[in-house]
């Protein structure tokens, strides 16, 4: 069975105390923010994974890229738990909850304002290499 790691990335960011603070202990959500959240919250979505292969078959080791954006009223508060996110994922390597991961590594970063909700971001991609079984 393939592991996902959607799941398992949750429950880690949630196990950091300073994380857990930020977001209200829940506010970490798949794909899209919750409708009307205003207080910061973090959203993570997978944008690709890269499988590896050899001659025998698939290696069991996967690349993923992942965008989290880090979502506030504030551009100060966007931007401190974009650095929480980064002070916990950036460089990990270990156990994250059944998914052994090899590296994680901040990639590109940016920031922005969404009108309609009236909300700052500030984003960043992670490339996750971990073992898919």
């Amino acid at each position: 069975m393939v592991a996902d790691l959607r799941p398992e990335l949750r429950t880690f960011l949630l196990d950091d105390d300073a994380i857990f603070s930020a977001v209200g202990g829940a506010r970490i959500f798949p794909v899209v923010l919750a409708e009307g959240e205003k207080r910061p919250s973090l959203v993570y979505n997978l944008v690709s994974d890269i499988t590896d292969h050899h001659m025998q078959g698939p290696s069991g080791l996967i690349m993923a890229r992942l965008q989290l954006d880090c979502w506030a009223s504030l551009q100060d508060a966007a931007a401190a738990l974009d650095r929480l996110v980064k002070d916990r994922l950036d460089g990990y390597r270990g156990p994250m909850g059944i998914i052994e991961v090899f590296g994680a590594f901040s990639e590109t970063a940016w920031t922005g304002y969404e009108d309609a909700p009236k909300l700052h971001r500030s984003a960043r991609d992670y490339l996750i290499h971990y073992g898919e079984r």
